[in-house]
């Protein structure tokens, strides 16, 4: 007796594709409502608002009012000294009453440290100082009856980082070296900007003589 015959089907690709398709079809679904809710979801609350800085008291400011107006008065009484300094960190020239002095007085030296490379002469000596300096030349016992105002030829923000801060250094130190109130004016700064005092400068003593 013979075995019975097998019969070899083919694969029934048929509930395969259907499940495929209902899955990428799902897959699609899924994403466009994704899309739909980003799209509809409502803008994030702005971000709180810092509290506005309290003003003084109406006396204090009145007060200050007029400490500024007094300050201006002050500073407005006193004679302009400039000193012109150049691009290679040298005092050019000062000017005084409409008179040009020129010089040629340096202001950096190369350090033996090599970690520091190039030094402010100021650091290491009085008779070295921007306002020393100017009172030597100009033959003056001291400054205080001048407003010293320092001018580079460069903007502040391309000076040596040494000439620059010798520079502010020397601002300070004029008032305690020479009685005198110094000022930095920023060849890059907007022109209508108020360069102020010197860092440093007490500005209850600012145009008083000591």
């Amino acid at each position: 007796m013979r075995p019975p015959r097998r019969v070899h089907r083919a694969p029934d690709f048929t509930s395969l594709l259907d499940v495929l398709f209902v899955v990428i079809f799902a897959l699609l679904v899924r994403s466009a409502a994704v899309q739909q809710a980003a799209a509809n979801a409502p803008p994030p609350p702005p971000a709180p608002t810092p509290p506005a800085k309290p003003g003084p008291p109406p006396d204090v400011a009145a007060l200050r009012t007029r400490a500024l107006a007094d300050l201006d008065h002050q500073l407005a009484q006193r004679t302009p000294l400039v000193i012109r300094i150049s691009s290679q960190g040298t005092i050019e020239a000062l000017e005084l009453d409409g008179k040009r002095t020129a010089l040629d007085v340096p202001l950096l030296e190369t350090s033996a440290d090599p970690d520091v490379g190039v030094a402010y002469l100021g650091e290491r000596s009085t008779e070295l100082r921007l306002c020393r300096i100017a009172a030597v030349h100009l033959q003056l016992p001291d400054l205080a009856s001048y407003l010293v105002i320092v001018a580079p030829s460069t903007r502040l923000a391309d000076l040596p980082h040494a000439l620059h801060r010798g520079l502010h250094r020397d601002l300070e130190r004029c008032l305690a070296d020479q009685r005198g109130i110094a000022t930095i004016v920023d060849p890059g700064a907007d022109p209508g900007a108020d360069p102020g005092v010197g860092p440093g400068v007490d500005p209850a003593a600012a145009g008083r003589t000591p």
